[in-house]
């Protein structure tokens, strides 16, 4: 049986703190060990594999974790609708690998180091064994979070280990994949503890009536991707590998803030859809509001922090030639905001409802409006050009999932308590900034920025007596109290 929801958050959220730490330990000694042209090579050609592994996986990561989320209660019916997605998975893959050979034979960018988008290209055949969508289903996030810890602790020792100088970029790539993708060979194998074989058989299997609804899905990621794997790519055909080297070196942050909040997806989108599949739609409309509410408390909070603190870590995490970087790093943190409303509607109550075709036509608007932007601004402005664009078309999408799918969305998306958040973020940006102004080397200045911040946001909140500090409190003190209880 799955864990409750803040089991599940605490698990997930565990899982993402290692993906925000351990970025934090690595990028500062490969970017000073590859440098822009290093780094911008290996996510230059990280994009074109994600646009093929985009193809090869065709939607169903998404799709599969609602599906499994819907039979999870019954192991015939979940171990048949797994074994159909992992064949077709396959059969994707197989097809994915075809146009990996395509590619090296026909494109110059990457005949430049073919050996480097072979390697990288391992993660089509992780990503297919990987089936991380089944555990998100099933709601097991304990294993997901210690397996994720594992992998990671051996990915950054291999990194230390085998990254030296500027020419061991290949070894770098195989970082890259065995950091992000190397536990899903342990998913593979702990599926058999799932799987009832016995009720299996060539007759009950039917993997080709996944495809339809996996393509919605497909179609969905195919113009999210564009305005998001497609910029850097826009940045290095229009200009080149160091600007890219730079946009990443902005964006890094920016994502690595975001996961924090995007961690809640991962939990509410497949409990939502158990939800909906029995009927519970009072307790998916109250599940949904109390998400929304937590996304605007911390998003603020995590754009000013960024907005403030940009030059401090650029310059600590990146190095000092990566300063150009900065006023891109400014631009994009706006994202944090608009992505995290725009999650909330699109993944969390639009998808899980069957509203999905509602979030293409927003996805795609701002695609074309990204498409648009980067074409004019990227030739004359480079890798601030496109910051810009990608603020833009963030915002765009967020406008438009709300006024066309308003009458779908069960929450109000402004409440009084919202203005708490406001007023505590312009002390906070008072206290931040009062920061800036001491003479302090990079991370002390970062650490002083975060701790002051926070406190200057928490300690409004409860001077203004937020509801949201009473359900934190509501939440800790049980837990506090059977602690003392034990001594």
């Amino acid at each position: 049986m799955p864990k409750s929801i803040k089991t599940n958050y605490i698990f997930n959220l565990l899982n993402t703190c290692t993906q925000l730490l351990f970025p934090l330990l690595t990028f500062p000694y490969a970017s000073r060990i590859m440098l822009a042209e290093g780094i911008g090579q290996v996510n230059f050609y990280n994009s074109i594999i994600s646009y093929i592994n985009l193809f090869t996986c065709l939607g169903i990561p998404m799709y599969a974790i609602r599906e499994i989320a819907k039979v999870r209660n019954d192991i015939i019916k979940t171990s048949i609708t797994t074994i159909e997605i992992l064949i077709l998975h396959a059969i994707l893959t197989i097809v994915g690998y075809i146009i990996v050979g395509l590619i090296c034979i026909t494109v110059p960018e990457v005949q430049e180091n073919i050996t480097l988008f072979l390697i990288l290209s391992i993660t089509i055949f992780m990503t297919a064994i990987g089936c991380e969508w089944f555990y998100q289903g099933i709601e097991d996030f304990k294993y997901v979070a210690i397996r994720g810890l594992i992998i990671k602790i051996i990915s950054v020792v291999l990194l230390f280990l085998l990254v030296k100088t500027k020419d061991d970029i290949l070894w770098y790539g195989l970082y890259n994949v065995i950091g992000i993708l190397g536990g899903n060979i342990f998913n593979f194998i702990r599926l058999r503890k799932y799987i009832d074989h016995k009720h299996i058989t060539l007759n009950n299997l039917h993997p080709f009536k996944h495809l339809k609804p996996a393509l919605q899905v497909f179609v969905f990621n195919v113009i999210i991707s564009i305005y998001l794997q497609l910029n850097t790519i826009l940045l290095g055909f229009l200009k080149n590998v160091e600007s890219v080297g730079y946009f990443v070196a902005a964006t890094k942050l920016m994502y690595i803030t975001m996961s924090i909040i995007n961690s809640l997806n991962s939990v509410i989108m497949p409990h939502a859809s158990n939800l909906i599949a029995e009927g519970k739609y009072k307790e998916f409309s109250a599940i949904a509001q109390k998400s929304y509410n937590f996304i605007i408390a911390l998003s603020i909070p995590l754009f000013i922090l960024l907005l403030f603190s940009s030059k401090s870590v650029i310059i600590l995490f990146c190095g000092e030639s990566f300063t150009p970087a900065i006023p891109a790093s400014q631009i994009v943190a706006f994202n944090i905001i608009s992505n995290g409303i725009s999650a909330v509607l699109g993944i969390q109550i639009l998808y899980p409802l069957g509203k999905i075709n509602i979030v293409i036509k927003c996805t795609l608007l701002g695609a074309i409006i990204n498409i648009i932007f980067n074409l004019i601004l990227v030739p004359t402005y480079g890798y601030i050009g496109t910051a810009i664009s990608f603020m833009i078309t963030e915002i765009v999408v967020t406008l438009s999932m709300y006024f066309i799918g308003k009458k779908y969305l069960p929450i109000k998306l402004v409440q009084n308590n919202y203005l708490n958040y406001l007023i505590a973020s312009i002390f906070m940006s008072i206290g931040i900034y009062s920061v800036s102004l001491l003479s302090c080397n990079d991370i002390i200045n970062l650490i002083l920025m975060t701790i002051v911040g926070f406190t200057m946001y928490s300690l409004t909140l409860v001077m203004l007596k937020d509801s949201l500090i009473n359900i934190l409190k509501d939440a800790i003190k049980p837990k506090f109290k059977a602690l003392l209880n034990r001594f």
